[in-house]
């Protein structure tokens, strides 16, 4: 018996789920249709629109941008629900001299020689699209949760792992290679010690690992070469599919509303527990080279040569580059999230151009793997909250209506100069 692909056969099932929900609203009374577009990146060191294009902005320290984007739409039945999802996300950590070495080459800004610099680049990317579960458990009165599954059917845009080096930027200088010159001119049938080089070489240090999966290779995988010192050189590596690989996974959230007094109200979201996408046949690099070491192998070969021994040089980069370029399944961990609020009911009643309105004092936290952002606020009844976010520097305007919300959250007005920027729309209709 022939059986449906898993895109189809979950849009099958939402469509099955549309169509029963529009033939019992008018008797059931309990159906809803929900929808929502989530949309909030942070860049710390440039503004979100540079950090994307050209890093063409004022450089500020900083070691995290990322952005979590999701659309979602579903029917809700009494205390059960199921939504379509799509998503892109994508959150990258870096030391703060990665961002100035690339602003500085984007600029064509000079970089200073006479310092080490620590380079690291740590990236999780993906898009997914999936159907998510969800239940409502009312514990009693002052007690809900709700808990959410969602199974990711087709996955893109792998980007996952690290990429960095360590040390000066130009290693080998003219004024080494001036120092090395001098040794090696002062070679003579009597003096053959090659020694003073190793001591030239022991500040010497530049060391590279590169560890990640992709769907589109960074570092010229395709035509990559075993290195050699004399001979022909190798061939361009073979037998890797460098194709878009296939993923699926899935991901969890729990939310918890509790009503703590009268005027007390909490509420816990724990937001991709355990998001795990599998990639078949994944591409990925894996290689580490340190130069000092290396470098002082090749001294010591040398001498062995110029002493008249017999030296093979290509071992040299056996011993030495390790570079492994396959497929093989992987498993990409994305970071968790949490988002924790709380309202107290002040009691107050102002009157606003004839509006009388509750006040509430706000708080809020939440936490990435990346950055961590308190905020503090007011609420005017539960229709309008303003907020302003310590760790984005930013304001919040939030509005909650009858049919649907509105977020919106931003550091400055002109969109292209924000390093915060988020936009959320929703609607939730209940027939």
């Amino acid at each position: 018996m022939s059986s449906l692909p898993p895109y189809r056969l979950a849009n099958f099932a939402m469509l099955i789920g549309l169509i029963y929900c529009g033939g019992t609203i008018a008797d059931e009374k309990k159906w809803q249709i929900h929808g929502d577009i989530d949309l909030f990146a942070f860049s710390e060191v440039v503004s979100i629109d540079q950090f994307a294009k050209d890093f063409k902005d004022d450089l500020v320290s900083g070691e995290t941008a990322f952005t979590h984007n999701k659309f979602e739409i579903g029917t809700h039945y009494g205390d059960f629900r199921v939504s379509y999802i799509a998503r892109f996300d994508y959150v990258t950590e870096f030391t703060e001299d990665t961002a100035f070495f690339h602003h500085s080459e984007k600029n064509l800004n000079p970089l200073p020689t006479n310092r080490e610099y620590e380079l690291l680049l740590d990236a999780e990317r993906a898009s997914a699209q999936g159907i998510k579960l969800g239940y409502l458990w009312t514990i009693s009165d002052s007690v809900a949760i709700d808990f959410a599954g969602t199974y990711y059917y087709n996955a893109t845009d792998l980007q996952s792992g690290h990429a960095g080096a360590s040390g000066d930027i130009e290693p080998i200088d003219d004024d080494l290679i001036a120092e090395f010159r001098a040794v090696t001119d002062g070679l003579t049938t009597d003096n053959r010690d090659l020694s003073p080089l190793i001591a030239l070489s022991s500040d010497v240090r530049l060391d590279i690992d590169i560890d990640y999966a992709y769907d589109e290779p960074k570092f010229g995988e395709k035509f990559y070469r075993k290195p050699v010192i004399l001979g022909d050189p190798n061939p361009i590596i073979s037998g890797i599919d460098f194709s878009e690989p296939e993923g699926t996974g899935y991901s969890f959230d729990v939310s918890i509303n509790w009503q703590a007094t009268e005027k007390v109200r909490v509420n816990v979201d724990f937001i991709d527990l355990g998001y795990i996408i599998t990639w078949k046949n994944a591409p990925q690099t894996r290689a580490r080279f340190s130069l000092n070491p290396a470098l002082i192998d090749t001294i010591e070969v040398t001498q062995v040569f110029v002493d008249g021994g017999v030296v093979t040089p290509n071992e040299i980069f056996d011993r030495h580059v390790f570079v492994d370029i396959f497929n093989a399944d992987y498993d990409q961990h994305i970071p968790w999230r949490a988002n924790v609020s709380a309202s107290w009911l002040l009691g107050l009643e102002p009157n606003l151009f004839g509006w009388k309105p509750n006040v509430s004092l706000l708080g809020g936290y939440y936490h990435t793997d990346a950055k961590d952002f308190p905020r503090i606020g007011i609420g005017l009844n539960e229709t309008l909250q303003f907020f302003y976010d310590f760790g984005g520097e930013a304001l919040h305007l939030n509005y909650e209506g009858k049919y649907g919300f509105a977020r919106i959250i931003a550091d400055k007005f002109d969109s292209k100069k924000a390093h915060t920027l988020g936009i959320a729309l929703g609607t939730n209709i209940r027939f």
